[in-house]
């Protein structure tokens, strides 16, 4: 091991030596691609001349090039067969690297509509864009540098800046008015399963933002991609392997208002958590099968021995520790670089790193009816520390003809929860209540995908082969939810620890543990032709396997607390008050429900054809084949609990019209499918204690069909200005909600399937900077940003239901608007960003029509505004950041709508369910680059 650190550190200074002394000299890097993009796109072998000297080389498997030059100022041609050659002037300047990208044509093109890009860093929002511009598909997204200028810590608060799109609940997407259940992810070209116990939905806040190059929502199908969506796909990429050397360090300190320097209640801690290493003190202990059960609700006396003797195996420490809050760490560290080997094929590595510790607190009130009116009224104190720490470790290699990658993603986040909770729980009755719960969530994604490239031939028409094989790994685990519950009623003068049979009322444990495997490949071969639609046909396949456990167990608290009552979890539930005669644990897990075991297969197999017809014309058309078998059953009992068994045929066509070099006009059809996850179908109950409420599946839950129309016009001025406007329209099958169980006498949501739905919409985006305003320089240093969506749905109910009639689906937020003003100085030194992000009311959880229950109506998430600030000053080798968020730091509401006037009135009879106080933050962060 010793050795290996040596060779490591060695490689890493010889790197960075050799680096430092290439004082005058810098790089050319770009890639050449065919302007029509209907054939393969990039082109290989296409040769890069820089006049007058004897320097030159070719493009690679990617259509990628890389070229060390002095510094001066050259022009540069680009020679490929059957195209005319085109020249381009750059200048080169010490340690710099010079992008120069071109799309050509062929003979009869004229130089005039050859796309040139040049520049000395590297703009991926210009490169975001132009991959926009040529896409097949209708897609919108979001790139690192524009990401940089945010206060964006993952891409769940980068989602939220794209056209279409907005988040929930922190962390999941919902595109185009479609809750998360209905988008796709996809990490460097894998498909992600869902990433939670208790919906169909990827976290996307375990990605950080530090370690993505760009993120792209496409909104419209093709037959490569998976046919399981409705809103969009979210592809997100990391980064990749540099062109160049490159090291860099970043730390930051961050501040919340309602937190930093504040006191804070912090669970107890062991070794390792701040790093995310989950300590055994947390883990349930090794119980024989029922060794905590009883027969009865009333233990006998030897029951109640074998009850207390278990329950000393358990921890009991409640200890909450008040300290003061200190700033909030922030760290990322990138290394990159590429090594030449011979006959110019280069082998690239990447690792970079991201930690972030993060305090905060929040107040919440939480509230629950029944038809006599208000039944419960509390008022919650959360307090919660996050530590996240993610990596990725990319290799490369690309040779002449073929290209080997092998990425890895690994990110996992702790949460550690205390909420103390005071009010009634029975107003009528006068029953006090004074509850703590603490708990700890831990999230760990590990993704690898090793990816192949071979290409067969030289020209536009060689034989394209790709292939993949990936792995990830999801694990989500809740060690020891622990709540303890003291009530009064009136005619008490004290509070008592409160012990019973439902977890949900009383004192008790709970832990469970989500683990997942997903093996997945891909074959995809494509070829060019030289006919007169310059032809390229793609054929492949796609397969992936998902194999989930799921195991919850439940514990309360039962027998009597001796001494006095002290309202303190440390003291009244301490180890010495555990035994025969006090308190003991009585297992109260539901052996059918508690328990699942999810396996999923679905192969897919696909033919896609893209032609241009004509000069203007593009058309890319095929069609997707999909066989899904899911099973959800209780391995514990050999049960089955449901199953689908289903193919589908999913055809799909773009058409994209160039009216000329800067105008697209897109027209788009897809049909897909929406499938129930392995949790909906499990009938399993979790009580959620910052809800107070119970989630449940329903295993009768159909697959959803949906059939997509999309029209768009782009306008592409110059260089990373864009302006679009398109709308949309979907029809829904089978559409699934969640939606208030109202058979159930406590609050509980589960999933249903509604008969049909219908979203029509319209979408906004310019970037565009302020020249038009005059001539003076000062006006090209600003831009603003600009996306608005418009969102309408109606619904068919099924036969009997008693919704609400005329409402909208679930999720959908009739508008959506991001605006932001940017400035970047000439010498780009200083930039200074302003973003507003606001989103209209939504509905969060399905009820009934008020004549059915006026306590069971639709319960609505309240509109926020967001507004963001960022500051930044650069220097030579270092960059000095501070930004600002939410500082409006609006209240995040849930609420019925009583009187359906479509807005919230605090005063005039709306129902506050759920209500949280949010706070603004700031970060300051320091940036080296080596």
């Amino acid at each position: 091991m010793r050795k290996y650190t040596l060779l490591l550190l060695s490689l890493f200074f010889t790197f960075h030596i050799s680096v430092e002394a290439q004082s005058g000299k810098g790089k050319l890097v770009g890639k050449i691609v065919d302007k029509s993009t209907a054939s393969v796109g990039e082109l290989i072998g296409a040769i890069i001349i820089v006049e007058g000297t004897s320097f030159g080389t070719t493009t690679d498997v990617e259509g990628n090039y890389n070229l060390e030059l002095p510094v001066g100022n050259y022009t540069v041609l680009i020679k490929y067969t059957g195209y005319k050659t085109e020249q381009a002037p750059i200048t080169i300047q010490s340690n710099e690297i010079t992008h120069l990208d071109m799309a050509i044509g062929e003979e009869k093109v004229d130089l005039n509509e050859v796309v040139i890009t040049s520049k000395i860093e590297k703009s991926s929002s210009l490169s975001l864009i132009q991959a926009k511009r040529n896409a097949a598909v209708i897609s919108d997204g979001i790139s690192s540098d524009i990401i940089r200028k945010t206060p964006d810590r993952n891409v769940s608060d980068v989602l939220k800046r794209v056209t279409g799109a907005s988040i929930q609940e922190g962390k999941f997407a919902i595109i185009r008015g479609m809750n998360d259940r209905y988008n796709a992810g996809y990490l460097d070209n894998t498909l992600l399963p869902s990433t939670e116990a208790d919906r169909k939905a990827f976290s996307f806040d375990v990605v950080p933002a530090a370690l993505i190059d760009n993120v792209q929502i496409i909104k419209a199908g093709s037959p490569e991609l998976s046919g399981d969506f409705g809103g969009g796909i979210i592809r997100i990429n990391t980064k990749a392997v540099p062109e160049a050397y490159t090291q860099s360090i970043s730390i930051g300190a961050h501040y919340t208002s309602t937190g930093t320097f504040k006191n804070f209640k912090e669970f107890s801690s062991y070794p390792g958590e701040q790093f995310n290493i989950l300590n055994s003190k947390r883990s349930l202990p090794n119980l024989e099968e029922g060794q905590l059960k009883t027969t009865t609700s009333f233990p006998s006396l030897l029951e109640k021995q074998r009850l207390g003797e278990t329950s000393k195996l358990f921890n009991h420490d409640w200890e909450n520790k008040e300290i003061n809050s200190p700033l909030n760490p922030r760290f990322s560290y990138v290394l990159g670089f590429p090594i030449a080997l011979k006959n110019n094929n280069k082998l690239g590595f990447l690792l970079a790193l991201n930690y972030s510790d993060t305090r905060k607190v929040q107040s919440g009130e939480i509230s629950s009816y029944d038809g006599s009116g208000q039944v419960s009224d509390f008022n919650d104190q959360l307090y919660q520390r996050n530590t996240s720490e993610g990596a990725i470790f990319n290799i490369n290699f690309v040779g002449a003809k073929s290209q080997l990658s092998f990425r890895n993603l690994f990110n996992s986040n702790l949460d550690r929860n205390t909420i103390v909770r005071i009010g009634k729980a029975n107003i009528t009755d006068g029953i006090d209540v004074n509850n703590v719960a603490n708990f700890v969530n831990f999230n760990r994604l590990t993704n690898s995908i090793l990816s192949f490239k071979q290409i067969f031939g030289t020209s536009v028409t060689a034989l394209n082969l790709n292939a993949s094989v990936n792995y990830s790994n999801i694990c989500r685990k809740t060690p020891d939810y622990r709540i303890a519950s003291y009530t009064k009623s009136q005619d008490d003068s004290q509070f008592n620890l409160s012990t019973g049979d439902f977890f949900n009322s009383s004192t008790g444990r709970y832990y469970s543990e989500l683990l997942e495997d997903v093996v997945g490949s891909s074959l995809e071969l494509s070829k060019g032709f030289n006919d007169r639609f310059k032809s390229n046909v793609k054929i492949g396949g796609f397969y992936q396997y998902r194999n989930r456990d799921f195991n919850g167990r439940s514990f309360v608290y039962g027998g009597v607390l001796n001494d006095e009552i002290t309202l303190n979890p440390a003291i009244d539930l301490a180890g010495k008050h555990i035994g025969a005669d006090q308190l003991y644990l009585v297992e109260k897990t539901s052996d059918d429900i508690a328990y699942y075991h999810g396996q999923s297969n679905v192969s897919a197999a696909f033919l896609s054809v893209d032609q241009r017809w004509m000069s203007k014309l593009r058309s890319s058309y095929g069609l997707r084949y999909e066989m899904v078998d899911i099973q959800v059953d209780n391995q514990k009992f050999n049960t089955e609990i449901a199953q689908i068994l289903k193919s589908s045929l999913l055809p799909s066509i773009n058409l994209t019209y160039n009216l000329n070099e800067r105008v697209n006009l897109r027209a788009a059809y897809f049909a897909s499918v929406n499938r129930p996850e392995f949790r909906e179908l499990a009938p399993f109950a979790f009580y959620v204690f910052d809800k107070n409420a119970d989630i449940k599946g329903n295993k009768n839950l159909k697959i959803a069909t949906l059939h997509n129309i999309d029209l768009r016009w782009e306008f592409y001025p110059s260089g990373v200005q864009l302006i679009s406007l398109g709308v949309f329209q979907k029809y829904i099958q089978n559409p699934v909600e969640f939606s208030i169980d109202i058979a159930q006498p406590f609050t509980t949501f589960t999933y249903q399937n509604e008969k049909a739905a219908k979203i029509s919409g319209l979408e906004f985006e310019m970037r565009k900077n302020l020249n038009f305003l005059g001539r003076h320089k000062v006006f090209n240093q600003f831009a603003v940003l600009c996306n608005f969506t418009l969102v309408k749905s109606s619904l068919q109910f099924n036969e009997g239901s008693k919704a609400l009639a005329n409402r909208s689906l679930q999720g959908q937020s009739p508008y959506i608007v991001n605006v932001g003003l940017q400035y970047e100085s000439e010498d780009k030194k200083w930039s200074a960003n302003v973003m507003m992000n606001r989103t209209g009311r939504r509905i969060a959880y399905v009820g009934v029509d008020p004549k059915y229950g006026q306590t069971r109506q639709d319960i609505f998430e309240a509109p926020r505004s967001v507004l963001d600030l960022q500051v930044s000053r650069s220097f030579k080798k270092f960059s000095l950041k501070i930004t600002c968020s939410d500082l409006f730091h609006e209240q995040q509401l849930y609420y019925q709508d009583t009187n359906n006037n479509k807005h919230f009135d605090e005063v005039g009879g709306d129902r506050t369910l759920f209500k949280y106080s949010t706070a603004w933050q700031s970060t300051l962060s320091l940036s080296y680059n080596f």
